[in-house]
């Protein structure tokens, strides 16, 4: 599964700086969408990055908000 995961993952140069959130881990996930240009992050961290909404191009929503635009 790793092999799998590895063959399809992106690997991201240098990160931009990002200090939005309280928690530096977060800033660093913000970081990793912005340097990837990721469409979507997927969480269920409601107090924290699902509280901030967007990251420059990336939504931030939770798995269900995904599947029902998924779905559509």
């Amino acid at each position: 599964m790793i092999n799998q995961i590895r063959a399809h993952a992106e690997t991201l140069g240098r990160l931009p700086a990002v200090r939005r959130s309280a928690y530096p881990m977060d800033d660093f996930v913000l970081a990793m969408c912005e340097a990837g240009r990721a469409d979507h992050l997927v969480t269920g961290d409601k107090a924290g990055l699902l509280a901030l909404g967007t990251q420059g191009g990336t939504t931030i929503l939770t798995a269900r908000v995904l599947l029902d635009r998924l779905a559509k």
